[in-house]
């Protein structure tokens, strides 16, 4: 059901979800959006746009705790050489119990 004046585009979304005529599934909606309703602090119900795409019941990744000992030598690494590659990724992987994705 459409709530007139609460529609919403994802940031940096290049197609506008609008009524789109030609849609296969004959709704009028563009084939490539989804629309949910959801409820803010204050009560207001509002219709948000979002792509189809976007798989919102992934789980998300969980943010990586380091320790004070592992930001100290990362951030060491890093004034010495912003980007950390190759061989020396994988060392400063393995002594930090990282993985080379973490460290990079």
């Amino acid at each position: 059901k459409d709530i007139p004046g609460t529609s919403a585009v994802s940031p940096g979304s290049s197609k506008q979800c609008a009524p789109d005529t030609e849609s296969p599934s004959g709704t009028g909606e563009a084939d490539y959006c989804r629309r949910i309703l959801v409820r803010d602090a204050k009560g207001t119900i509002r219709e948000i746009v979002l792509p189809k795409g976007l798989d919102l019941d992934r789980p998300k990744r969980t943010r990586t705790s380091f320790t004070a000992e592992q930001l100290y030598r990362l951030e060491l690494e890093f004034q010495r050489c912003q980007y950390v590659v190759g061989r020396e990724r994988t060392e400063l992987a393995r002594q930090l119990n990282l993985s080379e994705t973490q460290v990079s």
